[in-house]
């Protein structure tokens, strides 16, 4: 269990939403761009993500168990 991902987002996905907002996949080109872009953003404040997603688990299960 320690090593399952939690989030992935796959060329498929890239693909399809790709079709969805402009009527197309993306090129070789723009699926290389757009990869990095998704990388970063997800990396940018992946420390807050992080802090809010335990903060929240705790203050949930705290509640349950009361």
């Amino acid at each position: 269990m320690d090593n399952e991902i939690i989030f992935s987002v796959t060329i498929e996905e890239l693909q399809s939403e790709a079709i969805n907002r402009i009527g197309r996949k993306l090129t070789e080109y723009e699926l290389h761009t757009a990869k990095k872009g998704i990388e970063s953003g997800l990396s940018f404040d992946i420390e807050t993500v992080f802090q809010t997603a335990i903060d929240e688990s705790i203050e949930e299960n705290s509640k349950s168990q009361h």
